[in-house]
């Protein structure tokens, strides 16, 4: 679930991230994009053990899937087409965000768009083979409610695709497994290019920061009454960044809620910083409205400008992330070390 800009929760904000360029980029591979790859009929038992260790049996290849918003848009990408979603597909402004990627969502049932609500009866309409969800929390499936686990599952078995501790490279990988069980065709050619882009988009970033050693980064989000020093270890996009060489600051963090720092704006400039990447979602706190956080403000990474938008709604797939990473790497390109 997107979170107000006012409070950002820690469940709204596990998923993905990409650049500011990425909005326009994403719009670009929407609707109205070819299906990346094609499903192989399969007749016979279907098997898959997902990452929580859970067996999954069915008489045959499913082929009717529900999946969370963010897993569906992940497997469309690999050629996948499930029947049906939950989760939000709208911000809190009422407009689309970008967790449903390419997903044709007129073609798509909604189960649910808010978080800890499952229309059990919608979804057993469907008559549904599998439901497919991110694992944020251990052994949860997100936007299930354990409540409703029970019903869910006398309908439909489930599988969870973990993110946490696993950067969104191999998260990626992971939905690429899910989807060859499912039956998709991984060497279509959309797909082959998609890997090819993304390969050499990381490898792009990878020699920037070689030759931007020393250039440390700052992940926030915020909103008007707090600020948010974003944890690297706990989001699988920034593991991903991080392990391509961006020196990104570790704050101190509460162990029992590892995704944040959470402080008052008065003390924005508690880690010296060259580069902020702050959460698109909130933006307004970090352009707009700057005149309101004169410490922000003061920021010698804010002053050179050198604060970038960073979007963690977009789709875990290779076709996604691919332009994220190159406008990133082109972002980072003209930025200096300005802190002390």
């Amino acid at each position: 679930m997107r979170f107000p800009p006012a409070r950002p929760s820690r469940r709204s904000v596990l998923l993905g991230a990409a650049s500011a360029g990425a909005v326009a980029l994403l719009a670009a591979c929407s609707n109205d994009q070819k299906p990346a790859g094609t499903t192989v009929q399969s007749t016979g038992p279907w098997e898959f053990t997902d990452d929580r260790g859970v067996k999954i049996t069915r008489p045959e290849r499913p082929a009717k899937v529900v999946a969370q918003v963010s897993a569906a848009a992940a497997l469309w990408d690999l050629g996948v087409r499930p029947i049906g979603i939950f989760g939000a597909t709208k911000g809190a402004d009422g407009k689309p965000n970008n967790l449903a990627g390419s997903v044709d969502l007129s073609t798509v049932t909604s189960v649910t768009e808010t978080y800890g609500e499952f229309e059990v009866e919608k979804f057993a309409a469907l008559q549904p083979d599998l439901l497919v969800a991110p694992i944020q929390v251990p052994k949860e499936l997100w936007y299930v409610p354990k409540d409703s686990v029970e019903a869910i599952e006398a309908i439909a078995p489930t599988l969870g695709v973990n993110y946490l501790g696993r950067s969104v490279d191999r998260v990626i990988d992971r939905y690429a497994e899910v989807a060859a069980a499912l039956g998709a065709d991984l060497k279509a050619a959309p797909v082959v290019a998609a890997k090819a882009e993304f390969a050499a988009a990381s490898k792009g970033l990878s020699e920037l920061t070689a030759k931007k050693k020393g250039l440390r980064v700052l992940f926030l989000s915020g909103g008007p009454d707090k600020l948010y020093f974003g944890n690297p270890a706990a989001f699988a996009d920034l593991t991903l960044l991080k392990s391509l060489g961006l020196e990104l600051i570790t704050p101190k963090f509460d162990p029992a809620e590892p995704h944040w720092e959470e402080v008052s704006w008065e003390v924005a400039d508690k880690y010296p910083a060259d580069v902020i990447l702050y959460d698109a979602r909130s933006a307004a706190v970090f352009t707009t409205d700057q005149a309101k956080y004169p410490t922000y403000a003061r920021l010698p990474a804010v002053k050179a400008g050198q604060a970038l938008a960073w979007n963690p709604e977009t789709p875990t797939s290779w076709a996604a992330f691919a332009p994220a990473l190159r406008q990133l790497t082109t972002d980072l390109s003209r930025l200096r070390p300005v802190a002390d």
